[in-house]
């Protein structure tokens, strides 16, 4: 699974400073989820702030769902994290391709049907719930097409739907911190629960998409196929604007 972020996009001289900050900081709120597992096994319904208040719903099913999505989330957003530095380029290529496939498996078997079971069970009812269930979709579907586009050699395309399944991958990461900023201000509320169900994900697909339309040549990445694992070609618009 390629990505758009770093080599299309005049970003290829930025990549190294790029790849350590999103790391670091991705590495940071992810050792923080990591921490709470020590209330998942067995579930402790007191001192977990997820489980909190989530004995009566936290059915044979959902705690099905709930082990599956916690388990295979983390090496779900490492794997996409490593896609996103090897490119599918030099000595990474076969590697990059079994990351990929690999993380293909856990979307489509493990995140998409328990991401599903677990938004019907959302804090504060069915408007949070659909908020998860169409970051669960949106994820799926942006999975799916990168890898048709790898499949049919279309590249640029494949790396820009690979990017917009990244952004949605690590945008829970976003939700975190955001619903931490909130519990220490003291202004967590249902309302904004609710928000940052949808705004979490929503939001940095939007910047995504408006730094992409302000960087490629969205017409060259409909048209130009690139084979597998080869460097990608400027488009006309970087070109020109070299010239």
């Amino acid at each position: 699974m390629g990505n758009g972020f770093l080599s299309l996009h005049g970003f290829g001289r930025y990549k190294p400073l790029l790849t350590l900050l999103s790391a670091v900081l991705g590495l940071r709120v992810l050792v923080g989820i990591l921490l709470e597992y020590r209330w998942y096994f067995p579930a402790n319904f007191v001192e977990s702030a997820f489980l909190t208040g989530r004995e009566e719903t936290f059915t044979r099913a959902y705690a099905i769902a709930f082990y599956t999505h916690i388990i295979s989330g983390p090496p779900t957003i490492v794997l996409g994290t490593f896609l996103v530095w090897s490119q599918g380029a030099g000595r990474f290529r076969l590697w990059h391709r079994w990351a990929g496939r690999v993380q293909m498996v856990l979307i489509f078997a493990a995140l998409l049907p328990s991401g599903l079971m677990m938004a019907t069970q959302a804090f504060t009812g069915p408007m949070a719930g659909w908020g998860f269930a169409a970051l669960t979709l949106a994820t799926a579907f942006c999975a799916a097409l990168a890898v048709y586009y790898a499949c049919t050699k279309r590249i640029l395309l494949h790396q820009v739907w690979a990017s917009r399944c990244y952004v949605l991958l690590i945008s829970p990461l976003i939700l975190r911190v955001v619903s931490g900023a909130l519990i220490v201000t003291g202004t967590e509320s249902e309302t904004t629960y609710v928000l940052n169900a949808w705004l979490s994900w929503l939001v940095p697909l939007a910047m995504y998409e408006i730094w992409r339309f302000r960087t490629s040549d969205i017409a060259a990445e409909h048209n130009v196929r690139i084979r597998v694992g080869a460097s990608p070609q400027p488009s006309p618009r970087s070109t020109e604007a070299r010239e």
